[in-house]
């Protein structure tokens, strides 16, 4: 089964996960809490293999949405962590916009 598995995976799978364990060992090592390491490792891999805009957009609304609601239950840390988060999305939503637009401008070869 297992040699099946690596059959599977590609040596570019393996060199990405690899790449965000790094990651992920890097926020440990840095002592972040455990939602920053998890959104670093995120980000990390939609660098590494990129998705639409509107799936990292998705995120930074929801953070947004929680953000007064945070404000209004007097949870100012929490509301100030979300509100970083809703940033960090949004601009990685942008990145990914930026992409997309400069892969469909790629003429193609015929």
């Amino acid at each position: 089964m297992l040699k099946k598995l690596a059959k599977k995976i590609s040596k570019k799978q393996i060199a990405d996960i690899l790449f965000v364990a790094i990651a992920i060992a890097m926020g440990f090592y840095f002592k972040w809490l455990w939602p920053d390491i998890v959104i670093f490792g995120v980000f990390i891999w939609i660098i590494i293999n990129p998705v639409p805009s509107r799936l990292t957009a998705i995120p930074a609304l929801g953070f947004l949405i929680i953000t007064p609601f945070l404000l209004i239950f007097k949870k100012e840390s929490w509301a100030e962590q979300t509100a970083i988060w809703a940033y960090y999305f949004l601009i990685m939503s942008v990145i990914m916009g930026i992409y997309e637009i400069r892969k469909e401008e790629k003429p193609k070869k015929s």
